[in-house]
């Protein structure tokens, strides 16, 4: 404490003076009043979207935003949530926030329930200098809801929320808030004025889910669904209020009289609905659920069954395609539970209490599954795909032939499946995964196990002590002549991840899953790229440099977890992924590098022969070196002090409360660059010159390299035979691709808890933080190198700027990794919409 006086010459001072100065300064601090925080969001009694479907789970990263006070800007901010009723003390947590204009936003992890008060506060040493709160405030399930006079407040009774803790709310699109839901309800320009199905609905939902439930209500009466086009108002409306609102569960659609009316016809009908959902859910980002209600009958206005049945049989196709799912029938609800004829409404009391039992029924057998019992299960298998002595080593600019081997390269793979659908990811001790590779492992392995191509996805290691496989795996696959040794081992090595996946497909069983990240406290993993006084960028820069001015960029030191157990609890498998180089080792014989460390640590500590699958994390500016140290760590200290880091905290992970599969893949076109014949002419001379042995600058030699392989990419005519001059980066189903390098993106994510990502390339440790910081799951686990490695180097757009090794050999343009990592948010946003489904359609 005797830091924080630093004008006092200590030595005047008894050691009774100094505590009695310390304590006149404690009392001081805590005896001025902090000024008010203002808070905009979460606003009261808003209701956030969950995570997660059973009763009283999940959560939700709530947005929270608001006015700096001055003197802020960079004080330490904490927030509290507070249930309400509850008297014991709640410890205040650290809240990571940004700063601009004087405002400030941040996301606040937040546990399924509520009513909550949210406290903020901001502070210097003990001194608070602004604190806030807003209550209530809570995580639950939020509904969008469209249509016409069904859907609005045209029906006899006006009926009040009854829940006991006023859990149900909605959202007044008008005034940019939410009260309780009583009726009538705020649509915006419906102006209707009776009772609706909605409070009932709600409270329902909050009895039977344990979770505060909320509506955003953009009905109109008398509209048809060409009303709702994108080209209308109305349209607008019903995608402000998505947005406004944030995240939700499900748009419950309750419409079609006016187009009974409108003698609308099926075909019509169903495309403009579809446009409607399409054009919105493009709007908002993500792809939540449109449940369809039958709600075609005005008996008091009209007597049309060839046109209900018409719109009936249109909302029957619709709930059969991707993306819809059916409502309630509400057309069903005759005789006493209608209004009468001199109202004109559409249900009596009766029928609008028994129209919300059928939405509660609707929702809870569609998007609110309560299923318990999983029919997930899991395989893990290995296979070995060590090569020959004799076979080319990767890694460097040159030939280099084995001479032996240091420990075994291995191919495994974990299977997911459950009765909807199917996934494998296979992970490689390769220094990349080529597209032809990729392409060759997807196509064998889906015909023997039935698991779509597309939900397969092939990783590297990038064990530099791997095999250089990619000329002799162009050779073989386009039938030309190749040593009979090296073709032998790409039939091995094509087998091998293969083999993996069948064996882990049959090995399959309902198994256990726990997720979550640890922290490497002991220094491994450094940025290799420094800022120097020019303010150009250098790779493996050491810090004692006199240019050196500072790293130029982040590390990761999470190590994201998925464990895998038997019914007995003892591991089966575990998939750890942290973001560092594997150059380790060195020399001329075969090693898995510093994984196989780790795998040995975990066997070794738990006493299993548990298979330990590394997925590494994006490192494309990551190594082993500390700039400031002249000592490298070495493979076994990196692998044991990993596996140890894994070990001290394993218990620490959190079992998945849902285990519901959903496996999503994408195709991104990543801009390539471009070399001109004279460049590539120019590399010919350099690479030619390389051979000889003659002095060839580095970063020419790199350039070299690569503008042979963008020329054989780009052009369906390449300036050069590429194979007489490169061994690695030669494409049989990438020649001639064309401007854009098209790269495979898989997601896997189980229940609302977990998600892995693979991405192509070596990316920027940047890329990998920014998915795992905008992931909704829990833990999400972003693994590089995968299913394409022709890309090579993925730099940050602002990495390009600064130049250096790994933008030179980067064969895309910049902005490629803000699109992988933009990609992967979409990605992981639409899966988790349909996790709690998982169907397949």
């Amino acid at each position: 404490m005797q830091e924080n006086l630093p004008l006092i010459h200590r030595r005047n001072f008894s050691r009774a003076a100094m505590v009695f100065i310390l304590v006149f300064l404690s009392e001081v601090a805590h005896s001025i009043e902090p000024a008010v925080l203002t808070l905009d969001l979460p606003r009261p009694q808003q209701v956030v979207q969950r995570t997660g479907i059973a009763p009283g789970v999940g959560y939700a990263h709530v947005a929270v935003r608001g006015e700096v006070p001055p003197g802020a800007e960079h004080a330490l901010w904490e927030y509290r949530v507070i249930p309400a009723g509850a008297f014991q003390d709640i410890h205040w947590l650290s809240l990571a926030t940004q700063i601009h204009s004087g405002r400030f936003e941040s996301q606040a992890r937040i546990a399924a329930g509520g009513w909550y008060r949210l406290e903020v506060r901001c502070r210097v040493g003990e001194l608070v200098l602004a604190i806030g709160s807003v209550e209530p405030f809570g995580v639950g399930e939020v509904f969008l809801v469209a249509g016409q006079s069904y859907a609005t407040n045209c029906n006899d009774q006006q009926i009040n929320v009854t829940d006991p803790a006023l859990r149900v709310v909605a959202y007044d699109s008008i005034k940019k808030s939410w009260a309780v839901a009583n009726d009538p309800q705020p649509t915006p320009v419906d102006g209707s004025d009776g009772g609706s199905i909605w409070p009932p609905l709600g409270d329902a939902l909050a009895k039977e889910l344990n979770v505060p439930i909320a509506f955003a209500n953009v009905a109109v009466g008398g509209t048809s669904s060409l009303q709702w086009m994108p080209e209308g108002n109305l349209h607008q409306n019903l995608i402000q209020a998505g947005q406004s609102i944030g995240g939700f569960r499900a748009v419950l659609w309750q419409q079609g009289e006016s187009d009974v009316i409108a003698k609308t016809s099926a075909e019509i009908y169903i495309s403009n609905v579809r446009i409607i959902r399409d054009r919105a859910n493009k709007a908002w980002g993500f792809d939540p659920p449109w449940l369809l209600a039958k709600s075609t009958l005005h008996p008091t206005v009209y007597n049309d069954p060839e046109g209900e049945n018409r719109i009936r049989g249109a909302i029957d196709v619709l709930s059969q395609q991707a993306g819809f799912l059916a409502g309630p029938d509400t057309d069903t609800l005759k005789d006493k539970n209608r209004g009468d004829t001199n109202s004109r409404r559409h249900f009596s009391e009766l029928g609008q209490r028994n129209a919300a039992l059928m939405w509660l029924t609707a929702i809870g057998t569609t998007v609110l599954s309560q299923s318990s019992k999983s029919t997930l299960c899991v395989g893990v298998a290995e296979v070995d795909i060590t090569p020959p002595i004799g076979f080319p080593m990767a890694g460097y600019y040159r030939e280099r032939l084995s001479e032996g081997e240091i420990d075994p390269l291995k191919a495994k793979a974990l299977v997911f499946r459950d009765e909807h659908s199917a996934g494998a990811l296979v992970v490689c001790d390769l220094i990349g995964i080529a597209t032809d590779l990729k392409n060759e492992v997807r196509q064998r392995a889906s015909k023997m196990t039935g698991i779509p191509e597309s939900n397969i996805a092939i990783s590297a290691t990038h064990s530099h002590t791997a095999p250089d496989y990619m000329k002799e795996l162009y050779l073989t696959l386009g039938n030309e002549q190749n040593n009979p040794l090296r073709a032998a081992y790409i039939e091995k090595l094509i087998h091998g991840p293969v083999d993996a996946i069948v064996k882990a497909n049959a090995a399959a069983q309902p198994a256990f899953l726990e997720s979550g990240s640890v922290t490497q406290v002991l220094p491994v993993s450094f940025n290799r790229r420094s800022v120097t006084r020019d303010g150009s960028v250098v790779t493996w820069m050491i810090a004692d440099h006199p240019d050196f001015i500072r790293v130029a960029g982040p590390i990761d030191p999470q190590i994201g977890l998925l464990a895998i157990r038997d019914d007995h609890g003892v591991p089966l498998g575990i998939l750890s992924n942290f973001a560092l180089h594997l150059d380790t080792v060195g020399g001329m014989k075969w090693s898995a590098d510093y994984p196989f460390f780790i795998e040995h640590t975990l066997r070794y500590s738990t006493n299993t022969n548990v298979i330990s699958i590394f997925g590494n994390g994006c490192c494309g500016d990551i190594n082993h070196v500390n700039p400031r140290s002249r000592e490298h760590n070495k493979a076994e200290f990196i692998g044991r002090s990993l596996g140890e880091s894994i070990i001290r905290d394993l218990h620490t992970l959190l079992p998945s409360a849902q285990q519901n599969l959903v496996v999503k893949s994408c195709v991104v076109q990543l801009p390539l660059q471009d070399a001109t014949q004279a460049e590539v002419a120019e590399s010919i001379k350099i690479l030619d010159s390389a051979k000889r042995k003659e002095p060839v600058d580095f970063l020419q030699h790199v350039t070299a390299y690569k503008k042979l392989i963008i020329d054989q990419l780009r052009h369906k005519q390449p300036h050069a035979k590429t194979a007489d001059h490169i061994t690695w980066g030669l494409s049989r189903s990438l020649a001639g691709i064309g401007d854009t390098l098209p790269v495979d993106m898989n997601v896997f994510t189980i229940g609302q808890d977990i998600a892995i990502v693979s991405l192509p390339g070596e990316d920027f440790v940047e890329l990998g933080l920014a998915i795992k910081q905008g992931s909704p799951f829990r833990t999400t686990i972003v693994i590089e190198l995968s299913n394409c490695v022709e890309s090579i180097y993925v730099p940050t757009r602002a990495a390009y700027a600064g130049g250096s090794y790994e933008v030179t050999n980067s064969t895309t343009q910049p902005g490629s990794g803000e699109l992988l990592v933009e990609s992967a948010l979409r990605l992981l946003r639409e899966a988790a919409a349909l996790a709690h489904a998982s169907r397949a359609k």
